[in-house]
């Protein structure tokens, strides 16, 4: 049977189908028996017999609306982990495949399992509160439409973005609409510096990051033992066919405690910046007693540099950031409640809960500085790094997102930088040139990967990866090097307790075994997104796909009036940079535009032309209309799908 998903993530969608493979895609393996072992032990190493998480994910169900698309997705999910799954992990997987509307306490719901993220609702005097209206339009409409089904329906007053991350704002229009937003009769509240963020981290860098966040997700793998199980945040398939939307936000939280009322309901906004995203705010109910923590109090280490990239996080801030809420709020707060996973219920479960939390990060941060001051690389740190007696066995400090690893190793590039101090590492050769000499002075593949057998079998699964590694990029059509590969990416897979390190193993072993399916992504920009953005944002943008080498001797200045927006900007071509003045016009401009957004983003995005919207009359040129073709030509189109476990190709 063929399998299929429909993804939205992060602001990056991704349809993926088997049929996308040449041919079916090669079959997993079993766990090999030094893995199944391994996994086994875990049943006695963590306290499994501890079962309050489960009874917290269920308390307050109100009911739930089967998955139309596949009601059977997670069915797998059943009884002890198989030996192909992290028995910790398993645990995490079925807590989050429980979905549903929950009654949190009088006056707050949460939709829980319709996408990555939760949906919170609060109900005001004359109408709703949504707070982060899921991923994509479709799961937010459901969610509501379901809270609908057991509450009285009531207008939605406001929509309050915790953070600038599109699992969290993407749904906007199945709960409001830009009409409603422009009447005023709904308001969009978020953090200070939101639309920026959102910007960066899902446009700027968009398609490298789009491509990462397939390793990271595990979107294109099958669902089940074999495959993907989790995504450490919950679960990433979004109710409904993928259609990210954005409403621009009406009102900022600037202040670091703002205290509102939006439609009799008093909060407090509490500001986070650069924690878990570069915006991002706590939310702190006095009237219910219930904190938000939004993404920085979860049950689970959170990333401090996720596999798909980003800004590197700031541990110790994020650190302070919850020991300032536990003492602002923490002595009025029965219930902390975040935008993943499940609430922790009871004052003194919540108050342990903000202080593991913020112990955690904290302890990220000082024994991985401490290690790095010591002369360790990053390497040797990541190697090291053990969690506490107090937190080892606490389960909202498991790496299922994050992992010590890799967060120790996010925290030395935040103070040093990417380079270890070693001179060696300071202007190493590129992966594939360097990967044939490896192999050369290693004896030749075939002897490589005759030790690499016997490593294999002895269980060092680490070692066999990074060796074929080098073989695999020396000499990439060796099909004994990438088949040896994805069998050790694929046992590093099951014996992985992150989420996250599962989804990036699984994936790799795929592809080396497969090769790179024809993926058909979403632009990292589209049509929802570049609406919401001022002009400089998108110039911002434009800029980054400027072809340096082939704009180098082209030197053009054009002023933009934008008619329905009222914008305006000069922009400057010159030594192969894009720069730009909003607000201005220059006298010696080679052209002056004047055209509307809806036009100019339809060209941005390659859907229409300004020869054409020039001869439809939709666009006005007073000077040398060439200039803005020639402008376009210097822009690059991004291949979607690089490669990454095996040397970048042109695609055909």
């Amino acid at each position: 049977m063929k399998h299929s998903v429909a993804i939205t993530i992060l602001g990056l969608g991704l349809l993926v189908s088997s049929a996308a493979f040449a041919q079916p895609p090669a079959q997993p393996k079993s766990a090999e028996p030094s893995v199944s072992a391994s996994n086994r032990a875990v049943r006695s190493e963590l306290p499994f017999a501890d079962r309050q998480d489960f009874d917290d994910a269920m308390r307050g169900f109100v009911a739930t609306v089967p998955n139309a698309a596949n009601p059977q997705q997670y069915q797998f999910l059943q009884g002890d982990a198989p030996d192909t799954v992290n028995p910790s992990l398993w645990r995490l997987a079925q807590l989050n495949a429980i979905h549903g509307l929950f009654k949190v306490v009088d006056g707050l719901y949460q939709v829980r399992g319709f996408s990555l993220a939760n949906m919170t609702i609060v109900e005001g005097r004359t109408g709703v509160i949504v707070i982060d209206p899921l991923s994509t339009v479709a799961s937010a409409k459901e969610g509501l439409d379901l809270y609908f089904a057991h509450r009285p329906k009531r207008p939605v007053v406001a929509v309050i973005y915790t953070h600038s991350h599109s699992d969290h704002y993407g749904g906007a229009k199945g709960v409001a609409t830009e009409a409603d937003v422009r009447a005023g009769r709904t308001k969009v509240y978020a953090p200070a510096g939101f639309l920026e963020a959102a910007v960066s981290e899902s446009v700027i860098a968009g398609n490298a990051m789009g491509r990462r966040a397939q390793f990271q997700f595990g979107a294109p793998l099958p669902r089940g033992p074999q495959g993907n199980v989790d995504a450490g945040l919950g679960k990433i398939d979004s109710r409904g066919f993928p259609g990210r939307s954005i409403i621009a936000p009406t009102d900022s939280i600037t202040l670091p405690v703002e205290p509102r009322t939006i439609d009799g309901v008093a909060i407090t906004f509490h500001l986070a910046p650069a924690s878990e995203a570069p915006a991002e705010m706590h939310l702190y109910f006095p009237q219910l007693k219930v904190l938000d923590t939004a993404e920085n109090a979860t049950h689970t280490l959170h990333n401090l540099l996720p596999l798909r990239g980003t800004e590197v996080r700031d541990a110790k801030g994020w650190s302070k950031y919850l020991g300032d809420a536990l003492d602002r709020f923490g002595a009025g707060t029965d219930i902390v409640i975040a935008q993943h996973h499940w609430p922790v219920w009871g004052r003194d479960n919540a108050v342990r809960h903000l202080e593991q939390q913020r112990d955690l990060y904290k302890y990220v941060h000082d024994q991985t500085v401490r290690m790095m001051n010591q002369g360790m690389a990053p390497t040797e740190i990541a190697e090291t790094l053990r969690l506490p007696a107090g937190l080892e066995d606490v389960w909202a400090a498991r790496g299922y997102y994050g992992t010590l690893s890799h967060d120790s190793k996010a925290v030395y590039q935040k103070y040093l930088g990417w380079y270890d101090g070693n001179p060696a590492v300071l202007n190493a050769l590129p992966p594939e040139p360097a990967a044939k000499k490896y192999v050369e002075y290693m004896g030749g593949s075939q002897a490589i990967i005759a030790k690499a057998r016997d490593d294999f079998r002895q269980g060092n699964y680490r070692w066999v990866a990074q060796v074929m590694d080098q073989v695999v990029y020396a000499e990439p059509s060796n099909t004994e090097a990438r088949a040896l590969a994805a069998d050790a990416f694929e046992q590093l897979g099951y014996l992985a307790e992150s989420a996250t390190w599962r989804n990036a193993y699984l994936l790799g072993a795929r592809e080396l075994r497969n090769g790179v399916p024809q993926a058909r992504p979403r632009q990292a920009l589209d049509a929802e997104f570049i609406d919401a953005m001022p002009v400089p944002l998108v110039f911002d943008y434009l800029g980054t796909t400027l072809n340096g080498p082939r704009a180098e001797h082209a030197t053009m200045v054009l002023n933009w009036t934008f008619t329905d927006t009222k914008e305006s900007l000069v922009s400057t071509l010159d030594h192969a940079a894009l720069t730009y003045v909003p607000g201005k016009t220059s006298a010696r401009a080679d052209a002056s535009v004047t055209t509307t957004r809806a036009v100019f983003n339809a060209v941005v995005l390659r859907q229409r032309t300004f020869a054409d919207a020039q001869q439809q009359g939709v666009l006005t040129v007073i000077g040398n209309a060439a200039r803005l073709t020639e402008l376009m030509s210097y822009f690059d189109d991004f291949d979607p799908a690089f490669n990454i476990v095996e040397p970048r190709r042109a695609r055909q």
